[in-house]
Parts: C-alpha cells; sequence; structure tokens
C-alpha cells in the first residue's frame, strides 16, 4: 500500500495500473486517476493495519488511511483494501471496477480456481 500512495504522491499512474489486479487494468481510468494525483498535494499516509486472510495466504486485507490537498480543502480516506498474490506479486482488487465474471467463471487473478472460490468475495 505504501508504494501505490507513493506512486499517486509521484504521479506514477503507470505503476498505479500495473499493481491493479490484471483483469481491472484495462478499465481504469487513467486520466481521471492522473488528474487526481497531479491535481492533490499528498500529505501523509497511515497504514493501520495489514492482515493476511486466514487460511488463504494469497489473499490479504491493508486497512489505511491517506490524507491530501486539494486547493484549499485537506482530505482523508481509511479503506480496508484487498489484494491478491499471483507469480510473486501483490494486486490491487479494485472495489470501483466492475468486472464482467461470472461465479463459476475463472478468477480474474488467475490463480486457476473459479471466482466464487477466489476473489469474489473480495469485490
Amino acid at each position: 500500500m505504501r508504494s501505490r500512495y507513493s506512486a499517486y504522491a509521484l504521479g506514477l499512474i503507470d505503476y498505479l495500473r500495473r499493481t491493479t489486479l490484471p483483469a481491472q487494468q484495462s478499465l481504469l481510468d487513467l486520466e481521471a486517476i492522473s488528474a487526481w494525483s497531479l491535481g492533490s498535494t499528498w500529505l501523509g499516509l497511515t497504514v493501520e493495519d495489514s492482515t493476511p486472510v486466514p487460511g488463504d495466504p494469497n489473499h490479504a486485507y491493508v486497512t489505511f488511511t491517506a490524507r491530501w490537498r486539494e486547493g484549499e480543502h485537506e482530505h482523508s480516506h481509511r479503506e480496508r483494501s484487498a489484494f491478491v498474490a499471483h507469480g510473486g506479486n501483490w494486486y490491487f482488487i479494485d472495489p470501483t471496477v466492475d468486472l464482467k465474471v461470472g461465479r463459476n467463471d475463472s478468477c480474474p487473478c488467475a490463480s486457476g480456481l473459479k471466482f466464487k472460490k477466489c476473489c469474489a468475495a473480495y469485490m
């Protein structure tokens, strides 16, 4: 999560795309992400907790609070984000990106499992 926050602060939009679940990458609004990233002054990140999912070493949650300023206004956002590991990398599962995947389809994280047995609970 710290690396993704740093990417927002530095305007590294390609990094944000690459660290999002591969099946969601083409669905991201990169122009909007870039505008928000570059139009904000990033004030800090507090990672409150990182918790592996019990019995599932390929999924984890990170709870954080991010702070930023847009113009005259300061904002903060607290979130519990889900991540999945695949191929030695961790990917953010973006709950705002609607994937068209059925419960019995192969999971978009490429785990080889059905979606309902893998990432469905994290979206």
